[in-house]
């Protein structure tokens, strides 16, 4: 546990202080802006990751993947509870089958119409994450486990053309092969 916890600490303290860098940046931007600390950390964490060395990706990255999976989801749980419970005794008990009638709706609806757009069935499954469960959130919750799948699955020796025809669509036609088999 010790050791796990060392492994981690670096990618962590990283996490932590782009973080904190966002809420810096968030309240140091003009209130009429209305920028919130979320989407300024995950700008100043992405020009981070692109700026750092690949030494240091590679000893942050245990504490990262920590960071974006396990504490983002809790978090994201957290969150949403609260403001849910918080709503439910504002509201009333009736607004409980609603609010899982509006999610339902949204996890099964906005899949197939990304579909029907000819999107890949990942990035339905991120857009439906995104705008039915809680916002921008979930939706980098959904994207990092996209991506987490995507970099296990070149990693294993799998990424072939066909794979990233399937998941990423044809670069060449922009479009997806689901699209391309209705033609």
């Amino acid at each position: 546990m010790l050791s796990q916890l060392a492994k981690r600490a670096p990618g962590l303290a990283a996490a932590a202080c782009t973080a904190g860098g966002g809420a810096v940046v968030a309240k140091s931007l003009p209130a009429d802006w209305h920028v919130n600390s979320v989407p300024a950390s995950i700008v100043l964490g992405a020009a981070a990751a692109n700026a750092a060395p690949a030494a240091v990706r590679e000893a942050i990255a245990p504490g990262l993947k920590f960071a974006t999976s396990t504490i983002l989801r809790s978090g994201i749980v957290l969150v949403g509870a609260k403001l849910s419970a918080a709503q439910v005794l504002a509201l009333g008990w009736t607004t409980v089958p609603a609010a899982a009638c509006s999610v339902g709706a949204g996890v099964v609806a906005i899949p197939m119409l990304a579909a029907r757009a000819g999107l890949t069935p990942k990035l339905g499954a991120l857009l439906a994450a995104g705008t039915s469960i809680c916002g921008v959130g979930a939706g980098v919750a959904a994207t990092l486990e996209i991506l987490a799948q995507t970099a296990a699955l070149f990693r294993t020796g799998h990424g072939h053309r066909s794979h990233r025809a399937r998941d990423c669509g044809d670069a060449g036609r922009g479009r997806s092969r689901s699209r391309q088999r209705r033609r």
